[in-house]
């Protein structure tokens, strides 16, 4: 505000500087002086013009000028501050504050830059975070989540020991046929008993794969297995699991800090055991499990058909759509792509 310029006073109510107190006054402005005045007549505080600090306007909200001893008056309205500051800079950046089109654009330009970041900057961010994560770490997750899994519905498996070192076998045979480039990974088989969820199979980070009893006794023979259980080996070296628990952390992290809380995340996400159970597979994920799988299988000399067994037990197994929504490709879909692989072999 300019010195040396007199004003109609404000009225107002007058915080006084160490106390409690609050009481009806005026904002008073002379030609170098401006004063902060009670009805009774009595001054609070009064300073040069250029020594007020005045609050940035936030909506309607009640403007605040605050005096160097620490003395604050609160207008009653906003009008009459509103116009003596205008011109000073504070007052513009308010206005472009309100809906209108600077808002639009911004919001326009916001919108369209998440976007951009989604598409380009995601992908490339979290491809960086799968290399860099350490097998410690990884192992951490499987630990973290094969807890949370314990916890929640799975029991121990009541399969009979001769099935199970069967089992143990075709994944040994599995690994044996990955190849040169995968060797050298660790990975463990565990079974567990699901009533709840039935017949299923799943991989983490870190080389761990879930066989379930209720899958192993729906099928007769190796043939669906090993053709599963190769499909969940390759999640596990295309870093799928991964790649979808950075992503979604990627997601989480904008959000938080754009609502200005992040907590603590990496506890939370990475090494609590619900997460990454909670996480689906991306189709082209799928897609490229589906086509590892069979390659292995038949690798590993297993009938690569088996998988398609598995695919057409499901009850959409006819669905040749997905909705717009689905983590996952259709069972028709996927079990015509098995049909194609196994007419081209």
């Amino acid at each position: 505000m300019t010195t040396g310029t007199s004003y109609d006073p404000i009225p107002g109510r007058a915080f006084p500087a160490r106390s409690s107190r609050q009481s009806e006054a005026s904002l008073i402005f002379e030609t170098d002086l401006v004063s902060l005045v009670e009805a009774s007549g009595d001054v609070i505080a009064a300073c040069p013009p250029d020594r007020l600090k005045w609050d940035m306007p936030v909506g309607q909200a009640p403007r605040r000028v605050n005096f160097p001893d620490g003395s604050l008056f609160e207008a009653h309205e906003n009008t009459a501050i509103d116009a003596i500051r205008e011109g000073a800079g504070w007052n513009r950046l308010h206005r472009s504050e309100r809906f209108g089109k600077p808002l639009i654009m911004v919001a326009l330009a916001a919108v369209v830059g998440a976007v951009l970041m989604w598409r380009f900057a995601l992908p490339a961010l979290v491809s960086a975070a799968v290399f860099m994560t350490p097998d410690p770490m990884r192992d951490l997750m499987d630990k973290g989540t094969i807890a949370g899994l314990d916890r929640a519905f799975a029991q121990p498996s009541k399969l009979e020991d001769d099935r199970r070192a069967e089992i143990v076998e075709v994944f040994e045979r599995l690994q044996a046929a990955l190849p040169p480039e995968h060797q050298d990974r660790e990975f463990e088989l565990l079974f567990r008993s699901t009533p709840l969820i039935g017949p299923n199979a799943f991989a983490l980070p870190g080389g761990t794969v879930v066989i379930t009893d209720q899958l192993v006794r729906a099928f007769k023979g190796d043939d669906v297995v090993a053709g599963v259980l190769a499909h969940e080996l390759g999640h596990v070296t295309g870093d799928h699991g991964l790649r979808q628990l950075y992503r979604s952390l990627g997601v989480f992290v904008l959000i938080s800090l754009l609502a200005g809380d992040t907590g603590p995340i990496l506890e939370d996400l990475l090494l609590e055991g619900g997460v990454l159970l909670s996480l689906s597979h991306s189709r082209d994920h799928e897609r490229a499990a589906d086509s590892f799988g069979l390659s292995l299988a038949s690798d590993a000399g297993f009938e690569p058909s088996g998988l398609l067994k598995f695919f057409e037990s499901l009850p959409d197994a006819e669905e040749t759509r997905s909705g717009w929504m689905s983590t996952h490709p259709a069972s028709g879909e996927r079990t015509q792509a098995i049909r194609d692989f196994l007419e081209d072999r």
